[in-house]
């Protein structure tokens, strides 16, 4: 039996989203949820965390390699200095619960959180990892969300280490047009000592 106070099977999923204009999110099929993929999309951006985001003057999405070593670590270390910022909130998708291997939700949540975002900033180290297939929706789909990303893209000492890290031809390409797209927002930085620097540039 439905639950009276439950929202319409057929209601749109930014119906619960305050301040996420529906003309700006991307329409296309992949990124159309069932009804029951609706329903986690809802349970997942609600609560404290999600409504202290959108009252914060500054929004950062902060994507790039996940886990807790390495370049995930640096990641979080990323998210946490952002966040401390005055009147800021720097957030991940999985802070909403959200991971790659359910790339139904992972789309659409990514779609709504990059838009509610003021500045989205990629922690590059390599192409290995579920922020590729963020830099290709991001230069696939979004030209207003392109001109709000900053790209913290890590450099190495040799051009042979360069290619190892960074061998993939389509994300390269991708990502070659989302540097010239965004410019004086590409900050290098090449040990982990210089990131927080490179952190500081972005407003």
């Amino acid at each position: 039996m439905t639950n009276s106070e439950d929202p319409p099977r057929d209601e749109p999923i930014d119906s619960y989203l305050d301040g996420v204009d529906s003309d700006e999110l991307v329409d296309d099929d992949q990124l159309q949820p069932t009804p029951e993929q609706h329903e986690q999309l809802k349970n997942g951006l609600h609560g404290d965390r999600f409504t202290a985001i959108k009252r914060s003057e500054r929004r950062y999405l902060v994507i790039g390699r996940g886990g807790d070593d390495g370049p995930g670590k640096r990641r979080t270390e990323v998210c946490t200095l952002l966040d401390e910022r005055r009147a800021a909130a720097a957030f991940r998708l999985e802070d909403f619960g959200f991971t790659g291997e359910e790339l139904e939700l992972w789309a659409p949540a990514f779609d709504i959180l990059s838009e509610m975002a003021t500045h989205i900033v990629g922690v590059l180290e390599d192409y290995n990892g579920g922020h590729v297939w963020e830099l290709g929706y991001l230069y696939r789909y979004q030209t207003r969300i392109r001109d709000a990303l900053w790209l913290l893209k890590r450099i190495y000492d040799t051009e042979a280490e360069t290619r190892e890290r960074y061998d993939n031809g389509m994300a390269a390409s991708h990502l070659a047009a989302l540097e010239e797209a965004a410019g004086g927002r590409v900050l290098e930085w090449e040990v982990p000592a210089d990131l927080p620097d490179a952190v500081g540039s972005i407003p």
